[in-house]
Order: structure tokens, then sequence, then C-alpha cells
């Protein structure tokens, strides 16, 4: 079985979750915990990426990278991402970041993140540069 070459930007994430979960709850004992619905909207992944607190920027860092992981398994996916090797999770954050603030509109922020997100992924990190991205059957 080959390899993709970001491969392990899943491992990393998983093991900064698993070794972050000690550190989170020393990260800001006076800040409650985000609570909300189970999926969120555009705007409050915006907001975690953008906190001041470690804890928030961890979920933000988690929902985006599980994100790209998933699009990367050429077994779930209907489209592929293609991070290049060398790219870290924060590459990769700042960039769905940059593009929230920089592109993204009132009604982009109003629907579920997953929604932006997940055909986000594909345009900024194509499998085929010079085309649009490819969609499996």
């Amino acid at each position: 079985m080959t390899k993709c070459p970001s491969d392990r930007l899943l491992a990393s994430a998983v093991l900064a979750c698993l070794l972050a979960g000690p550190a989170m709850a020393a990260d800001d004992p006076a800040k409650p915990p985000m609570v909300g619905p189970s999926f969120w909207k555009t705007s409050q992944l915006y907001e975690l990426c953008t906190s001041q607190h470690q804890t928030d920027r961890a979920h933000c860092e988690g929902f985006i990278t599980g994100v790209a992981s998933t699009l990367q398994n050429e077994q779930i996916s209907r489209v592929r991402v293609c991070i290049p090797k060398g790219t870290s999770s924060n590459d990769v954050v700042q960039k769905v970041v940059w593009y929230l603030r920089e592109k993204a509109d009132a009604d982009d922020m109003k629907v579920a993140a997953v929604s932006l997100i997940g055909p986000l992924l594909p345009v900024l990190y194509n499998c085929t540069p010079g085309q649009p991205p490819k969609f499996a059957p």
C-alpha cells in the first residue's frame, strides 16, 4: 500500500490532540469551554481559529486537519486533496483562515463549517494544478 506523503499530517494531528489534553485544561481556567451544536457554523470555526485561547485554536486545527485527512483518502472522498510534503497542519489552518478572512462572505459564514471547508480544500490543495479538482465516480 502506497502512503500519501502527508499521512504524517493525520498522525501528527492525532498525537497533538492526545498530548494536548492535559495542557488544554491549564490553558485558561477562567474561560468556559465553547459549548454549541455538534456542527459548527463557519463563523464559529473562524472564531475558534482566531481565538487568543490555545484550546480554541487546537479545536480549530483538529477540525480542519480532520476534514483534510478525510479528503486525502481516495476510498472515502470523491475529490481528493494533495497537500505537499512538508506542509504542517498549521500551514493548512492558516490558508483556510486566510480564505475565511479575505474571501468568504456573510452567507458563507452562516453555513455548516464542513460544507464550506470540504469543497474549499480541494481548491486550495488541488491534485491537478491548472485544472478544476477532479471528482471520482
